[in-house]
């Protein structure tokens, strides 16, 4: 198909922004993007109302001993959603797959490490049916902090010595796949090459949580992060341009999600193919998938990233067949990251799971709508 561009991220109108992150910056630091591409293609016939058309919903309108999800923004047990929610660093290497337990995760995020690696961290509010998890690798600086943001529990397998700091500090409760604090908790596959082969599981897990007295319940004090439509319906962004395709500029696996107009969900690819979790043989399909733009720096030994997730910058919402230019801010590296709507306005998601691509656009590239 033949491919026109169109303004949908307008990065340059948020250079000033780009430019507010924190962390150093060099020659290397990259540049924000200025296009998105995308194709021609009819728009899927899904209902789904605009924001405007949402009824108003409150939680004192919810049956007793129910709540709204902070991770999916669905109605839930209220012991299921003041569940401490524990998030795993996933191998995302070609010699990874299959992963397992990734599809049920509420949360993921895809970030790049080395090189052109990216690499996944699922948050987990509950993974009751989920018989094991990962293969599990290690953390870099940026990941505690992501982590931070939804109160949870952060297990890793290894750790770059840039990290260390923030995994050492007190408002990060972290298992050590490789250090006694979550050694016990891992165990090793035969159906995986070495080096790719470290998994978990919930009974594991749970037990070394209890071992180190973490805390199993969120703050009391905890607010959500994100802003969830009350209602299971689909709803639109306004003035949203058509996303049936979207494709991520990672060249490590090259993926992508296809928008599925009879359940609104996006369907996810990569190494080309669909992306199956083994845990289940399902692929994975989230409801809403966000694009975050990124500066970053090279560090002294010109490959490890310090990426810039604290600050401001833009992105892309994707949700519902429709896809709309947004900018972010985080004030803070243990605060949460807002989105925001080129109106100034937080940004409303579906309810159900989410996919944030963390994208350097110099090095990964751009995305691409169709």
């Amino acid at each position: 198909m033949k491919k026109k561009s169109i303004s949908i991220l307008l990065a340059a109108l948020m250079i000033g922004l780009c430019a507010a992150g924190c962390g150093k910056k060099n020659e290397e630091t990259t540049e924000a993007p200025t296009t998105v591409e995308q194709t021609t293609k009819e728009p899927a016939e899904v209902p789904v109302m605009t924001i405007a058309d949402v009824p108003e919903t409150t939680e004192e309108a919810l049956p007793e001993g129910m709540m709204y999800s902070y991770l999916t923004g669905k109605v839930v047990p209220v012991e299921v959603g003041r569940k401490r929610p524990v998030a795993f660093q996933i191998d995302n290497e070609r010699r990874a797959q299959p992963q397992n337990g990734v599809s049920t995760a509420e949360i993921v995020y895809e970030v790049p490490i080395e090189a052109n690696e990216v690499r996944l961290t699922a948050i987990f509010q509950s993974f009751d049916d989920t018989d094991r998890i990962g293969p599990l690798r290690s953390a870099r600086s940026y990941h505690p902090g992501i982590v931070a943001e939804y109160d949870g529990i952060f297990f890793h397998h290894g750790h770059s010595d840039l990290a260390l700091p923030y995994l050492d500090d007190e408002r990060c409760d972290d298992l050590e796949g490789i250090a006694n604090s979550g050694w016990p908790a891992v165990f090793e596959s035969s159906d995986h090459s070495a080096g790719h082969n470290i998994f978990t599981n919930q009974e594991k897990v749970m037990k070394q949580v209890e071992k180190l007295g973490f805390r199993t319940e969120m703050k009391q004090d905890y607010t959500y992060k994100f802003q969830f439509a009350k209602t299971s319906e689909k709803i639109v962004p306004e003035g949203g341009q058509d996303a049936n395709k979207v494709s991520i500029g990672y060249t490590q696996n090259h993926p992508y999600f296809e928008y599925n107009a009879e359940d609104g969900r996006y369907y996810r690819y990569a190494f080309d193919k669909a992306h199956i979790d083994q845990a289940n043989d399902k692929q994975v399909a989230v409801d809403n998938v966000i694009v975050e733009y990124c500066d970053y720096n090279l560090e002294w030994d010109k490959n490890t990233k310090n990426i810039h997730t604290v600050g401001t910058g833009t992105g892309v919402f994707i949700t519902a067949g429709k896809a709309v230019p947004i900018t972010w801010e985080k004030a803070d590296y243990w605060e949460n990251t807002h989105y925001y709507y080129q109106s100034g306005e937080e940004i409303t998601l579906n309810q159900g799971q989410t996919w944030v691509c963390i994208v350097l656009p110099s090095m990964t590239g751009e995305i691409t709508v169709e």
